[in-house]
């Protein structure tokens, strides 16, 4: 589900992929066969994929344009488009937030429709925290999910737990089925990846 007019959703997964393998996101292995193309968004592309996250999730809920080219421009890696034949099929986008970001989203204080710059970590630096913000693409695009995801599990990404508001019952299937959990006592049910890295930290496994 891509394809183009005006900005990205602000309201995370919104369809359900299928990607085989452990159900677990930093056991996803790079996928033996596949022909989509993942890549980070071109500058011209913007709007395309907005309409696609149009198409996708309530009008109401997705971003402007301009509020995703300013986080695009903060960190390149944080909006990726999939690719077949040529043609634009889907989309995952992310906020890189910093720790003045991630507590600002524990604290429900993150607008995820238009994020405050000081919440961004910027390219190059590790992110306290990555924030699913949309994604949206057709089963048969789904190595390009798994690409991304091997992306985020290299540096500076490794170490970033993942959070996300799912929008759809699809994108709630979608996110439990890797892992993630409900943070309890959170006003907006946000839930919650603990990374692979920091459980061994935590708990010594």
């Amino acid at each position: 589900m891509l394809t183009g007019a005006p900005a990205p959703a602000s309201s995370p997964l919104c369809a359900p992929q299928r990607i085989p393998g452990p159900k677990d996101f930093d056991q996803v292995v790079p996928p033996r066969f596949g022909r989509t193309v993942a890549r980070r968004v071109r500058r011209g592309e913007i709007g395309l994929t907005l309409a696609t996250a149009a198409s996708a999730i309530d009008r109401l809920r997705v971003a402007s344009r301009e509020s995703v080219s300013r986080v695009v421009s903060r960190n390149p890696d944080s909006l990726w488009v999939f690719i077949r034949h040529g043609t634009l099929v889907g989309f995952m986008a992310m906020m890189m937030f910093n720790e003045e970001g991630l507590e600002a989203l524990l604290g429900n204080r993150v607008n995820v429709q238009d994020p405050a710059p000081e919440h961004l970590a910027a390219a190059g630096e590790s992110p306290a925290a990555i924030y699913f913000w949309a994604m949206a693409s057709p089963a048969i695009a789904a190595d390009g999910i798994a690409k991304v995801i091997m992306r985020l599990q290299a540096p500076p990404y490794r170490r970033a737990d993942l959070y996300t508001y799912p929008a759809t019952a699809d994108g709630l299937r979608f996110a439990r089925a890797f892992g993630f959990e409900p943070i309890p006592g959170h006003p907006r049910n946000l839930l919650r990846y603990i990374r692979k890295i920091n459980r061994e930290h935590q708990f010594g496994d």
